[in-house]
This record gives structure tokens, C-alpha cells and sequence, in this order.
């Protein structure tokens, strides 16, 4: 009886915390694309929704997010395709998985999105908590996502960025025990202090995990060779 009210239990917790779908999330955007990197977790209880919508002035917008399974039960039943007032010319709701053109209510309405661009955290200067860093962007084709740990004083601090793809790879071609990034490829602005660790990724936002953890992944065949010039391990 104990073994089967702690099953119970179990469940019942488990349904109570088990995540919503993840979707996009705008508000009067004028491109699809505006929304498809912000994303909102959802509830257990919601799915993703889209909505095209024409303005006053024969405008187009979108608005995307989360919204309750039980209005999108409704929404379906009443085929709010039709036109109205506020002029919606179209609204669904979804609740599959993400792919890789980002999640499903990217492709709602009609919607073809093209395929999701891996995105690095890149900032500027020294941040004083790896989640202090929430921008991203897009790093040229011949980089590669980077982050780092530097000792400032007597603080830990942390960089974000992209970095040469041949610089990446020459830290495992010269296997130093420090850093093997001197004054060759692209310097982040503002990067300062004792360098500790220095780690490249290739994947959406990989750089947002330790850098120790990024390190001991890293393999030669990752990254693009670029140049042929050998980076000095030393300073000159």
C-alpha cells in the first residue's frame, strides 16, 4: 500500500511540474523573423500560438507566445482563420517539438522560416557570472563560438565571443597549459586579466557552458585550419 500511495505521488508531482512546449514569442512584429529567437518556456497546460494580423494602415504584424490549450481548443472550433474586427487573418496554436527551423508555431499561418543559424553569446569585456552574458549573434563563417576565465584582482571573471576558427585550433595543436590565444586571431574588446582557461564550441550558443567542460571536448577536427602560419605559444 505505501509502494503504491508513493507511485501515486510520484505521478501526480511529476505531471504537476513537466514543462509546457517551448515557442516564439513576439508582439506586433513585422517580420517572422523578429520572433524566431525569442523563445518562452511554456506551461503544462499551454501551447504555442501565431497570429497574423493586418493593421490600420494595411500593415502586417505577428504575435506569438504561449497560450491556454483550452482557448486553443476554442480557437479551432470556431475557425478563427475567418476575418474579424481586429482584423486577424489568422490564428493557431501547435504543441510539437522544436526542429530545425525553431519551434513549431514558427511555421504556423503558412509560415516558412528558413533554418535556424547557430548563435554564439557575445559580449563585450568581462562579465562576473556566466549567465550575466544573454547576448547573441551570429559569428562570421571562418569563427567559431569562444569563452574564457580570467582572474582580475582577485575576482573570477568571464569573457564571450567568437574567435578565429585556426586560432581555435591552434590551442590543441600547441597544447599549452596557458592560453595559446596571444595577440593572433580577433580580440574581444575589453578582455582583461590573467587567462585561465580559453575553450571554442561549434553549436547554438555552446559557448554558455564552462569553459574547462568546452575544453576537454575540443578536438582538432572541429575546427577549419584558415591559415598555415603557426600561433606563437609564447609572448614575444
Amino acid at each position: 500500500m505505501r509502494t503504491t500511495i508513493l507511485s501515486l505521488l510520484f505521478i501526480s508531482l511529476f505531471g504537476y511540474i513537466r514543462a509546457g512546449p517551448t515557442c516564439i514569442r513576439c508582439t506586433d512584429a513585422a517580420e517572422i523573423s523578429e520572433c524566431i529567437t525569442n523563445t518562452a518556456a511554456c506551461g503544462d497546460n499551454e501551447q504555442c500560438y501565431l497570429e497574423k494580423v493586418t493593421k490600420e494602415d494595411l500593415s502586417i504584424r505577428y504575435n506569438a507566445g504561449c497560450r491556454s490549450t483550452a482557448v486553443c481548443q476554442i480557437m479551432a472550433s470556431l475557425n478563427t482563420g475567418r476575418k474579424k474586427r481586429d482584423l486577424v487573418n489568422c490564428a493557431d496554436c501547435c504543441a510539437d517539438a522544436p526542429n530545425e527551423n525553431g519551434p513549431c508555431n514558427a511555421a504556423l499561418c503558412g509560415l516558412k522560416p528558413q533554418p535556424l543559424q547557430a548563435t554564439c553569446v557575445v559580449c563585450n569585456g568581462i562579465h562576473s557570472d556566466v549567465r550575466s552574458c544573454t547576448q547573441a549573434a551570429t559569428c562570421p563563417p571562418n569563427e567559431a563560438c569562444f569563452t574564457g576565465i580570467r582572474i582580475v584582482g582577485t575576482a573570477i571573471r568571464y569573457v564571450f565571443g567568437c574567435y578565429e576558427e585556426r586560432v581555435c585550433k591552434a590551442m590543441l595543436d600547441n597544447d599549452n597549459t596557458n592560453s595559446t590565444i596571444t595577440r593572433q586571431g580577433r580580440i574581444i574588446h575589453g578582455d582583461q586579466g590573467i587567462r585561465i582557461c580559453d575553450a571554442c564550441c561549434k553549436g547554438d550558443r555552446c559557448n554558455a557552458a564552462d569553459c574547462f567542460d568546452l575544453r576537454k571536448k575540443m578536438t582538432a577536427g572541429d575546427f577549419s585550419n584558415g591559415s598555415t602560419t603557426p600561433v606563437p605559444t609564447g609572448n614575444p
